[in-house]
């Protein structure tokens, strides 16, 4: 099953991709199953930079077609903010306005896709507070 496989991955590619992902240090990947099938998974990647340990992005957000609109990407989202938070990171760049993300802007030629074409990003954040 595909759960929003960039066009031109191939499932070896797609597995290698996230093999190499789930080595990275400090990594966390959350997903969301549906009567014993995975239907979506998101990654949360703190950063790496020296003056930056308060942040993360959320990367490869996916979500099986088959389930779209029935809220299993927000539940995600939801998920990956909870991970965020436990890992003591307070602001988590992620995608989704429709979930109370702000829209930074859109990067374009930003990343490199499976086919070799170049494709733009669109970037966005939501400060995250323990609750006291």
């Amino acid at each position: 099953m595909a759960l929003g496989a960039a066009p031109g991955a191939d499932r070896t590619t797609l597995e290698r991709s996230h093999r190499e992902a789930l080595a990275e240090p400090g990594r966390t990947v959350v997903v969301a199953e549906l009567d014993g099938e995975v239907v979506g998974m998101a990654h949360v990647a703190p950063s790496g930079a020296a003056n930056a340990p308060h942040r993360a992005e959320v990367q490869r957000v996916a979500v099986a077609e088959s389930v779209r609109g029935a809220g299993v990407g927000r539940r995600l989202m939801e998920a990956v903010e909870v991970a965020a938070i436990e890992q003591g990171l307070s602001d988590a760049c992620a995608f989704y306005e429709a979930i109370g993300y702000t829209k930074l802007g859109v990067m374009a030629d930003y990343s490199l896709r499976p086919d070799g074409t170049v494709s733009p990003a669109a970037f966005y954040f939501k400060e995250l507070r323990r609750s006291s």
